[in-house]
């Protein structure tokens, strides 16, 4: 068993890797830095298994939400959730590859996102949201600080250790946006 497990888990790796060789490649030139206040389109990706989480994201892009931005978000479920429409994409384990990279078919609404800043929640070891913020285009990736940093595809992080509710979470990225000098200036 152990065996396998490994080689899924290599499998997973290298395809990772070439999503993020194929991600830098590809760069979004951005005359001014991306924030929460100045990003047309803000993608939030989180485990969505929990309804309270679900609320809480809802409730933030309701508070957040400025003329002429979109907020979208996208879930993973950790459990097979059919075909119930949550009004956002999903993916599920149903999704996945026997070594769990996301089947491309169910990546076309969420690829289909035109996103300059991504905000992904959740623990910080979880593999399905890393990959789903490594092949999506962005300016900005923020997401939960890894001891590795070739092994991930942020470029902002914050403690997810301390910060551990989807709620915490939230706050944290606001907090860090509103010390750094990435306020817009118009």
């Amino acid at each position: 068993m152990g065996l396998l497990s490994d080689i899924k888990d290599k499998l997973f790796r290298r395809k990772l890797q070439e999503e993020r060789a194929r991600s830098s490649r590809r760069s979004m030139g951005s005359q001014q830095p991306i924030n929460t206040d100045n990003a047309r389109c803000i993608l939030i990706l989180f485990p969505a298994d929990s309804s309270t989480d679900r609320k809480v994201v809802d409730k933030w892009v309701d508070a957040h939400r400025k003329q002429g931005q979109k907020i979208k978000i996208a879930g993973f479920f950790s459990q097979d959730v059919g075909e119930t429409n949550f009004g956002f994409p999903v993916i599920s384990p149903r999704n996945l590859n026997w070594y769990g990279i996301p089947k491309e078919d169910s990546l076309v609404e969420i690829k289909r996102i035109d996103c300059d800043l991504i905000l992904r929640l959740g623990p910080v070891i979880h593999k399905e949201l890393d990959y789903l913020a490594t092949i999506q285009q962005a300016g900005l990736k923020v997401g939960p600080f890894k001891q590795d940093l070739e092994d991930t595809p942020y470029h902002l992080q914050f403690d997810a250790g301390r910060a551990e509710s989807i709620r915490d979470q939230l706050t944290a990225i606001e907090q860090i946006f509103s010390f750094t000098n990435a306020h817009s200036t118009t």
